[in-house]
């Protein structure tokens, strides 16, 4: 990581140009992108994220998950259930009653990923109007952009 941050912030390394990396990556740098790309593989999928902060809430029967995600199809959340459960983020307990009774709850992977997922949401609660405030700059300067490059084919016609 701070080998990645040196090359960023302006480390030792000769320039290639105006905005470019200041040296190559390392292979230090093309591990921790490989092993983030992976990261965001795993948790990618539109219920998956959500269904991790249900059941950091505690341990949920299916139909109650079901009931928490709004637009979820029963076999999107089946799907994504499956997944979690074969990364090793999520447990089923299956219990021999009438009517059989099936619990999901977090494995201590689980918990690990719930961890970096609040940092995240942490993150965008004290960034956001940040994020916000610089697509507004872009989009105006890109507006801007079109509307002088469109004024001499106006003039021209």
């Amino acid at each position: 990581m701070t080998q990645l941050l040196s090359s960023v912030d302006g480390g030792s390394q000769p320039s290639r140009g105006a905005g470019s990396w200041r040296a190559h990556p390392t292979g230090e740098d093309l591990q921790m992108i490989s092993r983030t790309r992976a990261a965001r593989e795993v948790l990618a999928g539109k219920w998956k994220i959500d269904l991790l902060y249900l059941l950091a809430r505690g341990v949920h029967r299916y139909s109650r998950l079901y009931d928490n995600l709004t637009g979820a199809s029963k076999k999107m959340l089946t799907d994504s259930l499956r997944a979690l459960e074969r990364d090793g983020f999520v447990q089923r307990r299956l219990y021999a009653e009438v009517p059989v009774r099936v619990e999901y709850s977090l494995t201590p992977l689980g918990w690990a990923a719930t961890e970096m997922l609040i940092a995240l949401a942490d993150w965008a609660e004290k960034h956001w109007v940040d994020v916000d405030s610089a697509r507004a700059r872009y989009d105006d300067a890109r507006a801007e952009s079109s509307e002088e490059s469109a004024t001499p084919a106006r003039r021209a016609a």
